[in-house]
């Protein structure tokens, strides 16, 4: 896996990233690295709060909402199963742990 992510709180495994849909999302981890100075890359450990994951979601919103989906189906499949996966934590009130490689 690129990347895993954990509950913070208790390590407890929650979902993963393979090597092809980090590389679909990487658009939204660039913008919210410029935006938040939070860099999310398949080498590190990072942390998301409930606030980092709020921003990611705008992003993907913003994302969506300026882009034709149509152009690559399979990475906006990536994007919104991600986007589905970061709003039910968030939902939730969970920090997010993520493992890099």
């Amino acid at each position: 896996m690129a990347l895993d992510f954990h509950k913070a709180a208790t390590n407890e495994y929650l979902f993963g990233l393979d090597d092809s849909q980090y590389a679909h999302i990487e658009t939204i981890l660039i913008v919210f690295k410029n935006q938040s100075g939070i860099l999310i890359d398949p080498y590190k450990d990072t942390k998301l709060t409930v606030g980092n994951q709020k921003a990611i979601l705008r992003i993907i919103d913003d994302y969506i909402n300026t882009t034709d989906l149509n152009m690559d189906k399979k990475k906006t499949v990536d994007i919104i199963e991600f986007r589905a996966l970061i709003n039910y934590f968030l939902d939730k009130k969970i920090d997010i742990k993520i493992l890099g490689d």
